[in-house]
């Protein structure tokens, strides 16, 4: 887990926006989701894919997987 910095124009809860990495992307998606949070943009980047997730109480994290070579 690591955390950024959340720009001042977004409109969220939290001014630190937690970063969650993990190898098993699909099924993170699935458990984060059962859990209540909610998929809020979807990114895919040539080495990096990453959703942005609102938790029940709107505070925002993104779930983030590096794409193999």
């Amino acid at each position: 887990m690591i955390f950024h910095p959340v720009p001042e124009l977004e409109a969220v809860n939290n001014t630190l926006r937690p970063i969650l990495i993990t190898e098993q992307y699909a099924q993170e998606i699935e458990r984060l989701t059962g859990l209540g949070a909610k998929a809020l943009n979807e990114t895919k980047l040539p080495k990096a894919q990453y959703t942005t997730f609102a938790d029940p109480e709107g505070n925002d994290f993104d779930l983030v997987t590096w794409k193999s070579e």
